[in-house]
């Protein structure tokens, strides 16, 4: 992430929404893979980032049954004004699927301040294509069941009936009324979204706080319908850490995409909760991030269609 922000600072323009500072300190785990042979170790990497006068102390990730050893440890770099440590560990074990998570970590600053990191747990997998032995041996396949009372089956079959009868009728009807025939399916989630934001940007009664509140909603909206994943109930912060690991939508977002989803949701909290921001050009930079994003994620084939 820091190097995300590091990116944006060379590389923006005059023209460009004015970045916001990033965090004081912070702390990331990810794993390489999640998803290794046997014999093979998983690679974990930890990194903090710490600007000036503050001071991260990291905690070492873990997973119940896998041994840990460290690899390699890079670092203090500086990225910016900010220092940035790496370690790179090892874990080491039997098959299985396992839950890889970092200890206590947190971080002291200036003025008496302290901030406490959680990053969330990565799940890898070990020789198997799913939860199996180790610490998710509950999530394993349940033993198969006595089969179903002659009853039952009675009751589907007669349920199969049914629908086989109501959907000749169907027909039939649609037949002699093709009017009747079913709705168009409805819109995909782009034009439903690009729709939605025009529709807030051209109500004049909107003010400007409403007017951000609207696209962030949109915008945490179009995610969760694209990724099935609940953005909406997420921060900005972990729809930022989702979208850098698992991607979004039929391609995964390149570091400007991701920037520019960063501006957007930054800019609108901002705007919502420190009332910083607004007015004309602001709207107009993020509808022009927006509006990348959405082409961005749109279905291999759909890229090059304009929204109205």
């Amino acid at each position: 992430m820091s190097l995300l922000f590091a990116f944006f600072l060379a590389c923006s323009g005059p023209d460009a929404l004015p970045a916001l500072a990033p965090p004081e300190a912070e702390v990331v785990l990810r794993v390489s893979d999640k998803k290794v042979d046997e014999g093979d170790p998983v690679v974990v990497q930890v990194e903090s980032i710490a600007a000036p006068g503050w001071d991260v102390q990291v905690g070492q990730p873990g997973a119940e049954g896998l041994a840990l050893s460290l690899v390699q440890t890079d670092g203090p770099m500086q990225v910016g004004e900010r220092e940035l440590t790496r370690w790179t560990y090892h874990l080491s074990g039997e098959p299985g699927s396992y839950i890889v998570s970092l200890g206590s970590s947190g971080a002291s600053g200036p003025d008496q301040q302290t901030r406490a990191f959680s990053p969330p747990p990565v799940f890898v997998d070990i020789s198997v294509k799913g939860p199996s032995g180790g610490p998710m041996a509950g999530f394993q396949d349940r033993p198969a069941e006595a089969g179903w009372p002659w009853t039952v089956w009675a009751a589907i079959a007669a349920g199969v009936l049914l629908c086989l009868g109501l959907i000749a009728l169907a027909i039939r009807r649609w037949r002699k009324h093709p009017e009747l025939a079913a709705e168009p399916e409805p819109d995909p989630p782009d034009v439903v979204a690009l729709r939605e934001w025009a529709a807030a940007r051209a109500d004049k009664d909107l003010g400007d706080s409403v007017l951000a509140l609207e696209l962030s909603r949109v915008l945490r909206v179009y995610l969760e319908s694209i990724c099935a994943w609940p953005a909406t109930s997420r921060t900005t912060r972990e729809i930022l850490g989702f979208l850098e690991q698992e991607g979004a939508g039929a391609r995964r977002l390149d570091v400007t995409d991701r920037m520019r989803t960063s501006r957007i949701l930054d800019a609108t909290d901002r705007l919502k909760f420190a009332r910083e921001g607004g007015g004309e050009a602001f709207f107009v930079a993020l509808d022009s991030d927006f509006q990348a994003v959405v082409d961005a994620t749109r279905p291999l084939g759909m890229a090059e269609v304009k929204s109205a």
